[in-house]
């Protein structure tokens, strides 16, 4: 993990590993495939948990289910070249195993 503070009720989730393809494709057809991948998602890794969430189930490594509309407008936010994660809001996990 990085040297970062995640604050507030938020969470960054793992990205799901890419399907590296030989295509070239624009960047905003590539963020709209990402989106589409996204959404179609049911189990997403907690890589951080924000300085204000106290549920003891949102732990580093939690497998979680993310509101399915909100994985299609959650930013992406690239913490390094290699990592990147999405960022919800504690309140739009419904399901934590």
């Amino acid at each position: 993990m990085s040297d970062f503070k995640l604050k507030g009720n938020r969470i960054y989730l793992e990205m799901p590993p890419k399907n590296e393809t030989k295509l070239e494709v624009d960047h905003a057809t590539k963020e709209a495939l990402q989106k589409e991948m996204l959404s179609k998602l049911s189990r997403l890794k907690i890589y951080a948990v924000g300085s204000t969430v106290v549920d003891e189930d949102f732990i580093v490594g939690a497998e979680v289910l993310v509101d399915p509309k909100v994985l299609t407008t959650a930013p992406v936010i690239d913490l390094s070249p290699e990592v990147s994660v999405l960022l919800v809001s504690v309140f739009d996990i419904i399901h934590v195993w």
